[in-house]
């Protein structure tokens, strides 16, 4: 069985642990996930927070010491492109302006759609 912690103050937690700035990004990503599809469950496993629903994973924060990066799950890509040969599912976050939380937010909101 995999072992996970469940919960927002999980996922908190685990984001937390990061260097500045990446602690703060990642305690910023998880409000826009939270505020833009809030019936997503944040659930850590394997050392990452991820938001599931119906036990598919729809979104992830990774954090190290050197960057944060945000995905989507292979299977809901709302950033897929018709007819493109390349589909971005996994973005290297180094601020959040205005401009890259509302993009954020619209691909949250497509995903959990």
């Amino acid at each position: 069985m995999l072992f996970s912690k469940k919960g927002d103050d999980a996922a908190l937690a685990k984001l937390r642990e990061a260097p500045a700035p990446y602690a703060e990004i990642g305690e910023r990503l998880h409000a826009i996930i939270r505020e833009n599809a809030p019936a997503l469950e944040p659930v850590v496993r394997w050392g990452l927070p991820f938001y599931v629903r119906n036990g598919e994973d729809l979104c992830y924060i990774k954090t190290g010491k050197d960057y944060i990066a945000f995905g989507f799950g292979e299977s809901v890509n709302p950033a897929y492109q018709e007819g493109a040969s390349m589909h971005p599912i996994v973005w290297n976050i180094t601020s959040l302006t205005p401009e890259t939380e509302a993009t954020l937010a619209d691909l949250i909101r497509k995903a959990a759609a």
